[in-house]
């Protein structure tokens, strides 16, 4: 099985085994990821706990890997909500607030490479359906300066995202925290965006990233 998957690969004149390509793909998608999640790991702590003090929320880091938005960082208070996203699960870049805030810096010629043409998946019944809708949705969440989903990837859950950019300008990754939908309207959503901006930024600060 691992040799199928491309983990293994075996050499009959030696009668040995050997790393296969996907698992060298996967040390090096490691190895430039270790950084970023070394440096947002306290930062992304540190937001949780001081929104736990209004309402039970998770933390979330996630890079983009084609249409996907891949999760590399989770964190949860001890008396943490159930959720579909953990370490290494993708999900629809569109449908989450992490993925769309990476998307969102993206140029057209970028988004369309990804998604013209093609009836985007859906979750919930929720969500832009294609590349026109999900660019209007992207537009108007980049006005606003954060990602915001609401019942998209799981029903009665919300989640705000910002992105994380590098020394160029390009997403570099995306953070979010995820609440219970009703318990949104309890946090101002301009405070709590701020916030997230504010950590957003210092993470890019961190990657030569300057306004």
């Amino acid at each position: 099985m691992l040799e199928e998957t491309g983990f293994a690969i075996h050499y009959p004149e030696d009668q040995r085994w050997g790393l296969g390509l996907a698992a060298w793909e996967l040390g090096s998608a490691y190895m430039r990821h270790e950084p970023l999640e070394r440096l947002a790991r306290p930062v992304l702590r540190k937001l949780v706990a001081d929104l736990e003090r209004q309402a039970s929320v998770v933390g979330h880091l996630g890079v983009l890997d084609g249409s996907d938005v891949l999760y590399l960082l989770e964190e949860r208070p001890a008396r943490s909500l159930k959720l579909v996203t953990d370490i290494g699960v993708r999900l629809p870049a569109h449908l989450t607030a992490s993925g769309r805030s990476m998307l969102a810096v993206l140029d057209q010629k970028q988004l369309s490479a990804s998604f013209k043409g093609i009836n985007l998946a859906s979750r919930t019944g929720l969500g832009p359906k294609d590349l026109g809708e999900l660019t209007k949705t992207l537009a108007a969440e980049r006005e606003q300066g954060f990602a915001l989903e609401v019942d998209e990837v799981s029903l009665g859950y919300a989640s705000v995202g910002v992105s994380i950019k590098d020394n160029l300008g390009h997403p570099l990754a995306g953070i979010a925290v995820t609440l219970q939908s009703r318990t949104l309207e309890k946090l101002q959503l301009s405070q709590l965006a701020l916030a997230m901006q504010q950590a957003a930024k210092e993470l890019s600060r961190k990657f030569g990233h300057h306004e």
